[in-house]
Protein backbone atom coordinates (compact mmCIF):
# COMPACT_ATOMS: atom_id res chain seq x y z
CA UNK A 1 0.00 0.00 0.00
CA UNK A 2 2.83 2.55 0.48
CA UNK A 3 4.08 1.51 -2.89
CA UNK A 4 1.06 2.55 -4.34
CA UNK A 5 0.52 5.72 -2.84
CA UNK A 6 4.46 6.68 -3.32
CA UNK A 7 3.60 5.49 -7.12
CA UNK A 8 0.66 7.77 -7.15
CA UNK A 9 2.73 10.83 -5.22
CA UNK A 10 5.35 10.01 -8.15
CA UNK A 11 2.78 10.32 -11.11
CA UNK A 12 1.15 13.35 -9.65
CA UNK A 13 4.88 15.03 -9.37
CA UNK A 14 5.41 14.03 -13.26
CA UNK A 15 2.02 15.35 -13.90
CA UNK A 16 2.72 18.27 -12.13
CA UNK A 17 6.05 18.70 -13.64
CA UNK A 18 4.40 17.90 -17.51
CA UNK A 19 1.60 20.84 -16.35
CA UNK A 20 4.63 22.90 -15.50
CA UNK A 21 6.23 22.56 -18.64
CA UNK A 22 3.21 23.26 -20.76
CA UNK A 23 2.49 26.05 -19.39
CA UNK A 24 6.02 27.63 -19.38
CA UNK A 25 5.84 26.68 -22.95
CA UNK A 26 2.72 28.00 -23.53
CA UNK A 27 3.47 30.80 -21.21
CA UNK A 28 7.05 31.79 -23.45
CA UNK A 29 4.45 31.36 -26.71
CA UNK A 30 1.99 33.98 -25.23
CA UNK A 31 5.11 36.41 -24.50
CA UNK A 32 6.82 35.63 -28.11
CA UNK A 33 3.06 36.17 -29.83
CA UNK A 34 2.58 39.50 -27.70
CA UNK A 35 5.65 41.00 -28.39
CA UNK A 36 5.18 40.16 -32.38
CA UNK A 37 1.59 41.86 -31.80
CA UNK A 38 3.17 44.88 -30.25
CA UNK A 39 5.87 45.52 -33.24
CA UNK A 40 3.51 45.29 -36.03
CA UNK A 41 1.32 47.42 -33.92
CA UNK A 42 4.23 50.00 -33.93
CA UNK A 43 5.00 49.47 -37.30
CA UNK A 44 1.31 50.65 -38.07
CA UNK A 45 1.53 53.14 -35.50
CA UNK A 46 4.86 54.74 -37.20
CA UNK A 47 3.55 54.37 -40.80
CA UNK A 48 0.09 55.75 -39.85
CA UNK A 49 2.00 58.75 -38.58
CA UNK A 50 4.25 58.92 -41.30
CA UNK A 51 1.16 59.26 -43.57
CA UNK A 52 -0.64 61.49 -41.46
CA UNK A 53 2.46 63.39 -41.43
CA UNK A 54 2.57 63.36 -45.64
CA UNK A 55 -0.79 64.46 -45.57
CA UNK A 56 -0.22 67.29 -43.25
CA UNK A 57 2.86 68.54 -45.26
CA UNK A 58 0.54 68.11 -48.65
CA UNK A 59 -2.47 70.15 -46.32
CA UNK A 60 0.59 72.98 -45.86
CA UNK A 61 1.91 73.20 -49.59
CA UNK A 62 -1.72 73.42 -50.88
CA UNK A 63 -2.54 76.17 -48.94
CA UNK A 64 0.74 77.95 -49.57
CA UNK A 65 0.28 77.80 -52.60
CA UNK A 66 -3.26 79.04 -52.60
CA UNK A 67 -1.82 82.12 -50.73
CA UNK A 68 0.99 82.59 -53.27
CA UNK A 69 -1.47 82.76 -55.90
CA UNK A 70 -3.56 84.81 -54.33
CA UNK A 71 -0.91 87.24 -53.72
CA UNK A 72 0.67 87.22 -57.17
CA UNK A 73 -2.71 87.74 -58.70
CA UNK A 74 -3.40 90.86 -56.02
CA UNK A 75 0.25 91.88 -57.19
CA UNK A 76 -0.57 91.53 -61.22
CA UNK A 77 -4.12 93.42 -60.52
CA UNK A 78 -1.89 96.36 -58.16
CA UNK A 79 0.88 96.70 -61.29
CA UNK A 80 -1.80 96.71 -64.36
CA UNK A 81 -3.60 99.36 -62.40
CA UNK A 82 -0.14 101.19 -61.64
CA UNK A 83 0.45 101.01 -65.92
CA UNK A 84 -3.09 102.14 -66.20
CA UNK A 85 -2.74 104.73 -64.11
CA UNK A 86 0.92 105.83 -65.66
CA UNK A 87 -0.56 105.28 -69.00
CA UNK A 88 -3.33 108.16 -68.48
CA UNK A 89 -1.14 110.40 -66.75
CA UNK A 90 1.48 110.31 -70.06
CA UNK A 91 -1.53 110.60 -72.30
CA UNK A 92 -2.59 113.59 -70.22
CA UNK A 93 1.17 115.04 -69.96
CA UNK A 94 1.18 114.53 -73.96
CA UNK A 95 -1.97 115.89 -74.63
CA UNK A 96 -0.78 118.94 -72.37
CA UNK A 97 2.84 119.15 -74.67
CA UNK A 98 0.89 119.20 -77.89
CA UNK A 99 -1.73 121.83 -76.90
CA UNK A 100 1.15 124.34 -75.59
CA UNK A 101 3.64 123.12 -78.66
CA UNK A 102 -0.09 124.20 -80.88
CA UNK A 103 -0.27 127.10 -78.82
CA UNK A 104 3.07 128.30 -79.14
CA UNK A 105 3.30 127.61 -83.00
CA UNK A 106 -0.12 128.45 -83.70
CA UNK A 107 0.03 132.16 -82.44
Amino acid sequence: MVEEVLIEIRKAEEKADAMLKAANAQGKQIVLQAEADAEKQKKLTVSGCKEDQRNAVQRAEKQAADKREAILKKGREDAERLVDDKHAEIEAQSDKIVEMLLEKYNA
